[in-house]
């Protein structure tokens, strides 16, 4: 009786044993598969719709976006094909920009990208051909090259609630949202981006 009960004891130690193994193993292997966090210098992503009040998100920032703070809104093309935000390492698509907004081609379409720059509401960095920017300004790059061709129709529509948005929230006039019609430059917004017609939309 006594060897009996001895052996039902070490068998439960085994059974134990080898669960606690197992599920140890289990949590190892989730922890191998599990997607690596985003780092702080990666992009947020925000899939907007057209109204502007859709774009709250905008404003939820690491650092609150203060009326006085921003005084422009510079818009320029990236002058390539593709490319996004997440990409900016490689490609140096958004690094100094606040916001990118896709063009279906390495982000999605009229997919509106929120840069690092703008969570910490830092200033930002004049894009290759730009000799410098007001720290007061606001930047937001377009995925493309406008001057071979226009930004899709979903990019119109996103960048006219964004730019709708940051005005309405901040107090920024129609004037002092910047557009340079520089051709061959990514500092410019391209030979082919409809500018009177997006012009003829801003808030006053």
């Amino acid at each position: 009786m006594g060897k009996s009960k001895k052996k039902q004891a070490n068998r439960k130690v085994i059974v134990f044993g080898t669960l606690v193994g197992v599920l140890t193993l289990t949590s190892a292997l989730l922890l191998a598969i599990a997607p690596a966090p985003l780092r702080p210098e990666a992009s947020n992503t925000l899939f907007a719709v057209d109204a502007p009040e859709s774009m709250a998100s905008v404003f939820q920032t690491q650092i609150e976006a203060k009326p006085g703070r921003w005084k422009y809104i510079y818009i320029h093309h990236s002058r390539t094909p593709s490319g996004s935000a997440l990409a900016g390492e490689q490609q140096a698509i958004g690094m100094g920009d606040h916001f990118v907004i896709g063009n279906g081609d390495g982000a999605a379409d009229g997919q509106v990208q929120i840069c690092p720059r703008w969570d910490r509401q830092l200033s930002a960095a004049p894009p290759v051909g730009a000799g410098d920017i007001d720290a007061a300004c606001i930047s937001i790059c377009l995925v493309g090259d406008f001057d071979h061709s226009m930004p899709t129709p979903m990019q119109l529509r996103r960048i006219q609630s964004l730019v709708s948005a940051l005005q309405g929230r901040l107090g920024i006039r129609s004037q002092d949202v910047v557009l340079l019609a520089d051709a061959n430059s990514a500092a410019g917004t391209g030979r082919y981006f409809p500018m009177t017609a997006f012009k003829e939309q801003l808030l006053p």
